[in-house]
């Protein structure tokens, strides 16, 4: 395995799998060449969807809703367990990998460009999802803190001076949801749905509704209702995991709020914030797509 100790700026180790595409750590030992070798060729079909985004953007939350609206149940199986795997980047060498034998949902943290080369041609459906960098920004320590296989937990103070600078697993956040715009942008092509964790917190249903439309599932509207009720943070640890599942990916859940980051900011770590978005995410967009205030 090609690991890579890149130190921050206070001295701490932080370790990945590769010093460009930053991929975190796993057991298995895979160099980084067969880990991206495998990644690139895996297989999917024309009808499968790919949930993509930012660690801790609420990529787990829409994936659910998702997968039940492919399947069209409210009662769908445990997906995080020791047989089956929907995330992207470890469905290779992991778990096994959902049977390609109907439409699947599987989720990622790559870029597209990063993604197996069948999902431009085959024009497999993608939806991208964003979140106030500030909630990404608490929500990702909160999860580092309780996460077993940590090897990366400074104070916060350092850990928020290190996103600033360039992030942790996949890099810089800030590079990676500008990068995903502009390949939005220059692929008018393919079918992009695009939606934020704010509107998804505010209005779900709405947004489900349409993403319903966008994959052509055609559940309807009160379908989509029951989803957006089943999926509750509340009930999403029931939903996902497995009984035997030897992970404990309870650790994903936490307050599934909007705004949790001004428990946490404060006024100068805010302006820093503000600055280093002017500077990094100039003739980004989709900005105003969700508050930063």
């Amino acid at each position: 395995m090609d690991r890579v100790c890149i130190k921050d700026k206070f001295g701490n180790d932080r370790w990945f799998i590769g010093e460009d595409i930053r991929l975190s750590p796993l057991k298995h030992q895979l160099s980084l060449a067969d880990r991206l070798r495998l990644i690139n060729t895996f297989d999917l079909r024309p009808d499968d969807v790919i949930v993509a985004g930012y660690l801790r953007s609420g990529n787990n939350w829409i994936h659910q809703m998702i997968y039940m609206l492919l399947e069209g149940t409210l009662d769908p199986p445990p997906l995080f367990g020791p047989d089956t795997n929907v995330i992207l980047e470890t469905a290779t060498d992991f778990n096994r990998v959902l049977p390609a034998v109907k439409p699947r949902a599987l989720y990622t943290h790559l870029l597209f460009k990063d993604l197996p080369k069948v999902v431009t041609e085959k024009k497999v459906k993608v939806v991208h999802i964003t979140r106030n960098l500030k909630d990404v920004f608490v929500s990702l320590y909160c999860l580092l803190e309780k996460y077993p296989l940590r090897q990366y937990y400074p104070p916060w103070p350092e850990f928020f001076s290190t996103m600033l600078d360039d992030g942790v697993s996949y890099g810089d956040v800030f590079h990676h949801v500008t990068s995903w715009e502009k390949a939005i942008d220059d692929h008018p092509e393919h079918p992009f749905y695009c939606v934020t964790y704010e509107e998804l917190t505010q209005n779900g249903v709405d947004q489900l509704e349409s993403i319903d439309q966008f994959l052509e599932t055609n559940r309807g509207r009160p379908f989509c209702q029951a989803v957006v009720e089943k999926c509750h943070i509340n009930n999403m640890v029931n939903l996902r995991i497995a009984k035997d599942s030897k992970f404990n990916w309870t650790t994903f859940y936490r307050k599934g709020v909007v705004g949790d980051w001004k428990n946490w900011f404060t006024v100068a770590q805010n302006e820093e914030f503000e600055e280093v978005v002017r500077k990094k995410m100039a003739g980004y967009k989709s900005l105003l797509r969700y508050q930063l205030e």
